[in-house]
């Protein structure tokens, strides 16, 4: 097998710069003209980060929810164009949900088989210099092996093992969203099982977490979740964090490790909308809410985690943007928190 631009992240500890070498950080323009060199700041962290599209933010009229209006989870605008346009705004890290990569297997490349349209699929991201990939999303996996749903999620769960595999991705999201009751022995257990299964392909699990799962609502009991496997650990979501009332602090006390990979937006903290309807059409930009994004970014960065930064931007107001403006809204937006 050749090697993908994971085993290249895992062998420096770096990432892949846009110029091609490997650097702790991506390496970005200053007013001056002058590459950053990735060195520290005087406050003691790194310059610059890395900042992730998630699969919402780079998908334009994309929802993420059956039954929602206008639900479609895969993205009108070619995987091509949205990977360049990235580019050229700044991101080198994207976020692919299946429905999309099916979608653009499907449509978009002229392949004989699944692993040649993924390898087109790399080909793209990688000319575009993305070099940081994330995959979602698996539901089914808190049921026991013979229940007809975890069976249903099998073709699904396939393809993300195909797709991380060839396209070297770093980690996949999972999460309980339909908030199945699972005794936390069953939880571990299963959990333990799907990372097991994408250590085989080179991606770690990150357990994302909500106000709507019955089982996990804290840091502690996230750490609890996952702690029979040395292959996945927490997805922290700033957005999910706010909801539940999560102390930063917990998020402070982590370890490099504890955290896989984590995003973060914009919102309210109270409103008088359903789960469903604020989180698919309130999730803003960074800077339009009232979160307090930057002292979640210092309580990450304390617990041990150094990017790439995920945006996942959901709201009604960005689904009408058109690419040349929602992609540099969002980066100009994140960027200000964590570069």
């Amino acid at each position: 097998m050749e090697p993908y631009r994971r085993d290249v992240l895992k062998a420096t500890g770096g990432t892949l710069t846009a110029a091609g070498g490997i650097g702790g950080v991506h390496a970005q323009q200053d007013d001056g003209g002058q590459a950053d060199d990735g060195q520290q700041d005087d406050g003691g962290q790194q310059g610059d980060a890395d900042l992730l599209a998630n699969t919402w933010m780079h998908s334009g009229g994309t929802t993420p929810f059956r039954g929602a209006h206008g639900h479609r989870n895969w993205s009108p605008w070619p995987i091509a164009r949205r990977a360049e346009m990235l580019n050229e705004v700044g991101f080198n890290a994207i976020g692919l949900i299946a429905p999309d990569i099916q979608h653009i297997l499907d449509f978009e490349f002229a392949a004989e088989n699944r692993t040649q349209g993924l390898q087109q699929l790399n080909s793209v991201l990688q000319q575009n210099n993305i070099d940081f990939v994330e995959l979602e999303f698996l539901t089914e996996w808190p049921l026991a092996m013979n229940d007809p749903r975890r069976q249903a999620e099998q073709e699904t769960r396939q393809l993300l093992l195909e797709a991380a595999d060839v396209l070297g991705a770093n980690h996949i999201k999972i999460g309980n969203i339909n908030g199945y009751p699972v005794a936390m022995e069953d939880l571990q257990q299963r959990f333990a099982q799907v990372s097991d299964q994408f250590a085989q392909v080179d991606a770690e699990v990150g357990l994302e977490f909500f106000p709507v799962d019955p089982n996990v609502q804290t840091i502690p009991q996230a750490l609890e979740a996952t702690s029979q496997t040395d292959n996945g650990g927490l997805y922290l979501d700033l957005w999910h964090n706010m909801k539940l009332g999560v102390d930063f602090e917990n998020i402070r006390s982590l370890s490099g490790g504890d955290i896989v990979a984590v995003e973060f937006n914009d919102g309210y903290v109270e409103t008088t909308m359903s789960f469903l309807e604020e989180t698919i059409n309130l999730r803003k930009l960074p800077g339009e809410g009232e979160f307090p994004i930057s002292d979640w970014v210092s309580a990450v960065r304390a617990g041990g985690f150094d990017g790439p930064w995920g945006l996942e931007i959901l709201s009604e107001e960005f689904r009408r943007f058109e690419m040349v403006d929602a992609y540099p809204r969002a980066f100009e937006a994140g960027a200000q928190y964590v570069q």
